[in-house]
């Protein structure tokens, strides 16, 4: 018969033994759960960290309004892709321009620039900076006024970008062409014909019609806008809050109402351009002599343009000259009329002028409407030097990384 071992006796030892096996069992997941949950406690804290607390940084003080992190880390990017846009644009003008060495000299120059702000994003920041101050003035400007962009006006403006519009397009009735032999006729028919002879009328104002570009179509397009600005970090809140700030503006200007005055001093110029002070010496010399000025005008002047017409360069007030002429443009409006002025020279040559008349007139539209945008400007720089402003000194730490763009 086989022996039967005796069953193993549980002694002191052996439960001393599985009890310290135990202990180190549970020390040793006490540890692993510890280093576990240490680093899932880091882990979630620098998630928590990026994703809430660095965005809310200040980065910017603008009197008692912040500009965080998060939003200009935003404007930043939507700055590089503009950049990014123009520099695509430009290189494909190259092709159409490749027979003008001018031109294409030109836009290598503006593809250049773009290239050095994208290499330095310090630039950008400034730039950044500078804008986004801008905005927070008129919007503590705006506040003081009751002016606010409303949502729908953001949705509409957005819309408006793709093409879309809901309401409809203005779209004028189409102008009919004259009939040629009709035209003859009426222009040589007796005066009491022509008088009698009804004019044809058509509607002045414009009538919406329905937009062939369905609401379909738009969220289509507009979801893939998203999808590109993600490409470049860029959230939808951040675009939103960069067009509010052009309609607020936009907006702000529209209430702004400078004193300007209508009317201003302006001189009718005549001028003869040469492209050597030498020989523009010798033309005044020919006038000083007596000889007539449209005689020299048609001899001298290299203005194509003018030559024909006496130098003529049109009524000119004072800020027209001093852009054209420098601080010498302001002796036209203290020379008496027909006294000849010059040689003055500038970046097109030599100039001689002659002051044809001298009256008050009334500006331009053009004229007006750059006064207003220089008076306005001239109040954001009261306002911005008023300001209490401060950038915080690490802001370059806050640029964001080049990501997609490749550069």
């Amino acid at each position: 018969m086989t022996k039967q071992r005796a069953p193993l006796r549980t002694t002191k030892k052996h439960l001393a033994r599985a009890e310290r096996e135990r202990i180190q069992s549970r020390w040793l997941l006490g540890v692993v759960i510890a280093i576990a949950v240490v680093a899932i406690g880091i882990l979630g804290y620098g998630w928590i960290d990026s994703v809430y607390i660095q965005p809310k940084k200040t980065v910017v003080t603008v009197n008692e309004d912040t500009i965080t992190q998060g939003e200009f880390q935003g404007r930043v990017r939507i700055h590089q892709r503009e950049l990014l846009g123009q520099l695509n644009s430009y290189t494909q003008m190259e092709q159409l321009f490749a027979s003008d060495p001018q031109t294409l000299a030109s836009l290598q120059e503006l593809q250049n620039q773009i290239r050095t702000q994208l290499a330095y994003p310090e630039l950008i920041g400034q730039e950044v900076i500078y804008s986004m101050t801008r905005e927070t003035l008129i919007r503590q400007e705006a506040e003081k006024m009751g002016i606010h962009v409303l949502p729908e006006e953001i949705e509409r403006q957005l819309q408006h970008s793709f093409g879309f519009y809901p309401e409809g397009t203005p779209t004028p009735f189409p102008t009919p062409t004259p009939d040629a032999t009709r035209v003859a006729e009426l222009a040589a028919a007796p005066e009491s014909t022509a008088e009698s002879s009804p004019t044809p009328t058509l509607p002045q104002t414009p009538v919406p019609t329905a937009t062939p570009y369905v609401l379909e179509a738009y969220e289509v397009d507009y979801a893939q806008f998203l999808d590109s600005l993600s490409d470049f970090g860029i959230s939808e809140a951040d675009f939103y809050a960069y067009i509010e700030a052009q309609l607020l503006e936009e907006k702000v200007r529209e209430q702004f109402d400078p004193e300007i005055e209508r009317m201003a001093e302006h001189v009718l110029i005549q001028h003869i351009l040469v492209f050597d002070e030498e020989i523009a010496q010798e033309a005044l010399e020919q006038l000083e002599s007596g000889a007539a000025w449209d005689d020299v005008v048609l001899e001298y002047s290299e203005d194509q343009n003018s030559r024909e017409s006496s130098g003529d360069l049109g009524w000119k007030t004072v800020d027209d000259l001093v852009g054209f002429l420098g601080q010498m443009g302001l002796a036209a409006f203290s020379v008496p009329v027909n006294e000849v002025i010059g040689p003055i020279e500038t970046q097109y040559g030599w100039h001689l002028l002659r002051v044809v008349d001298r009256q008050d007139r009334e500006i331009s539209e053009a004229a007006y409407q750059e006064a207003v945008d220089n008076a306005f400007e001239a109040w954001i720089n009261e306002l911005t030097t008023e300001a209490e402003i401060i950038i915080v000194d690490d802001w370059q730490d806050h640029l964001p990384p080049s990501g997609p763009l490749g550069i």
